[in-house]
């Protein structure tokens, strides 16, 4: 596994393919001090002077090995049964090793606890309430206010550095430009009265919605691919008349809307086409605190569903189906369309082919009507911060860390060293601080390359080593495979690659993003009240739109209203205040 395999959605999945840093230019700056390669850019120095008189201060390089070794103390979260190589162990491994030899640093964990839980992280808080941390560490928690909360405390008791100058003296260009795809929210949100006190790791932002068209029944129909949400609608209704599976059980659309209204197999692609984010709470055009759930995109989305549910397109328990249900519904080969992720063919899509080795699914990306684009609510995309010990000597540390660690030109030793001496272990990557700093359209840029690549357009020589087997993969799908009479399920790696990176990613990347963020993820004291039971009257008020309204306007209305007496209002002006903290 590759450092890849910190992101959340390709947890659930599995994933078989490895991703790298693709943003251009490298940003690599040693200066001599490292083993490798040099770039032949310059080295950022801290004045633009060519002066030939020796300094007696360190000059500053954002990849420069320190001359006497540094040790520090940490601590980490790990995984549950940790199994390793022999002689190797979280203290003691190759990742970190290679570490030590690039940057001349030496960590010592001053303790370890599972993550699974919240065990580390309560260690944690017991430690900072003994004032009693290590001179780095990492925060983790379940959600980027908690993270938020967490460091507040630090500030306050002023038991961590401001890194502030230090991250723009030693942040390698690679990861400034990481930052800036996003115009710096991710820092940004971790600046408290305008220092900068952690350092985040950022995620692509790749989990937004394809809507997933089972191939074979819409080539056996002679149906056109769909391009629009009138599209998919018209397929459905022929997928429903025309009985592809068979017996009266072919399923139209796959669904399921049990808890929330935008979870895992949910409704979310038809939300976005209006705009519409049901669970988020997000800044609105006029800079005020709006709650998604309650906005007019969502009526003019429950109008189309309860259309599709009056209209036998989903199945009538909707309401009841949870995503455990849903996968064995798409495992049975019934289902002809679904909402999935771009890497929703390599988990769950591919149970299909193993019960109906024929089957096809392919994705197609529909841009909303309202504005041409993607559209994608989601929270920001954190994966944890690293803070440093007020007066630890070398605060820029860290920073030099994650420098070498998303440096583009390791990914192949790291990508080889995770699938061959740690092919067996169960935590392919024990490495400390395996915090990705990625831009957020990396997932996008390096699938453009990709398609390039198999279309003729791209040097394939040029393809990060990570995005080979994809590409190798892909064109002999394209070039073999495609046209025999051969089932996907017979060549899965050539399938699963085509249909994920060059039909979902290749065309997404032909659009525009238009992102949402939440701008708010933590819990108010309202919220630790009320949130629960005002989910429940949402998710009833949907519900009850859906299948049984005669005035949708109406009714939503009147549950907009009740959410907002029954504390959303409340819930709203807390978020406000606290964003102004």
């Amino acid at each position: 596994m590759t450092k890849s395999a910190k992101w959340t959605a390709f947890a659930l999945a599995s994933l078989l393919f490895l991703t790298t840093a693709c943003s251009g230019g490298g940003g690599n700056n040693n200066n001599g001090a490292s083993p490798s390669a040099p770039s032949s850019e310059a080295p950022p120095a801290s004045s633009g002077s060519a002066s030939p008189s020796a300094s007696p201060v360190e000059a500053i390089d954002p990849f420069g090995k320190y001359p006497e070794t540094v040790e520090f103390t940490t601590v980490r979260p790990v995984a549950n049964n940790p199994q390793f190589p022999e002689g190797q162990s979280y203290e003691e491994n190759d990742f970190n090793k290679f570490m030590q030899d690039q940057l001349n640093v030496k960590p010592k964990i001053v303790w370890t606890s599972p993550q699974d839980g919240g065990a580390y992280n309560k260690k944690l808080q017991l430690a900072i309430n003994g004032n009693d941390i290590p001179d780095v560490f990492q925060i983790v928690d379940t959600s980027p206010t908690a993270v938020l909360s967490t460091l507040k405390r630090l500030v306050d008791a002023d038991m961590i550095e401001d890194l502030t100058e230090v991250y723009e003296q030693y942040a390698s260009p690679q990861m400034k430009e990481a930052f800036g795809s996003a115009d710096n929210a991710v820092l940004d949100l971790f600046k408290v009265d305008g220092k900068l006190y952690a350092l985040p790791g950022q995620n692509s932002l790749e989990n937004f919605n394809f809507v997933w068209v089972r191939e074979d029944w819409r080539k056996k129909l002679g149906l056109p691919e769909p391009k629009t949400l009138d599209d998919v609608i018209a397929l459905a209704q022929a997928f429903k008349d025309k009985d592809p599976y068979g017996d009266g059980k072919t399923v139209p659309i796959a669904m399921q809307m049990e808890k929330e209204a935008a979870g895992l197999f949910g409704p979310g692609f038809l939300f976005d086409q209006f705009g519409a984010y049901p669970d988020l709470f997000y800044k609105n055009d006029a800079g005020e605190v709006a709650f998604g759930g309650i906005q007019p995109g969502i009526k003019d989305g429950l109008k189309v569903l309860s259309q599709l549910y009056k209209g036998g397109l989903v199945e009538k328990d909707i309401a009841l189906k949870d995503t455990g249900k849903l996968q064995e519904l798409l495992a049975s080969g019934r289902a002809g369309i679904v909402g999935q992720a771009w890497w929703g063919v390599w988990y769950p899509l591919f149970m299909t082919l193993q019960n109906v080795p024929d089957a096809d699914w392919k994705p197609y990306i529909i841009p909303s009507k309202l504005n041409g684009k993607i559209n994608y609510g989601t929270t920001l995309p954190v994966n944890g911060i690293l803070v440093v010990k007020k007066g630890f000597k070398n605060p820029e540390l860290p920073i030099k860390w994650l420098n070498v660690y998303n440096d583009p030109q390791h990914d192949e030793f790291f990508m080889k060293l995770g699938q061959d001496k740690f092919k067996d272990a169960n935590d392919k990557e024990p490495i400390l601080w395996g915090m990705g700093v990625n831009s957020t359209d990396k997932i996008t840029k390096e699938a453009k390359q990709i398609v390039g690549a198999v279309n003729g357009t791209v040097d394939p020589s040029t393809l990060p080593v990570t995005n080979k087997d994809a590409y190798n993969h892909i064109k002999k799908y394209i070039d073999e495979l495609q046209d025999q009479p051969q089932a996907a399920s017979k060549n899965m790696l050539q399938w699963q690659n085509t249909r994920s990176w060059y039909d979902a990613m290749g065309s997404a990347a032909q659009y525009e993003l238009n992102v949402v963020y939440s701008a708010f993820d933590g819990q108010t004291p309202t919220m630790e009240k009320k949130l629960t039971a005002l989910k429940d009257l949402q998710m009833k008020a949907y519900h009850s739109m859906i299948m049984k309204s005669t005035d949708i306007d109406a009714d939503f209305d009147k549950f907009a209203s009740d959410w907002k007496s029954q504390g959303g209002d409340e819930i709203l002006a807390e978020i406000a205040e606290a964003l102004k903290k």
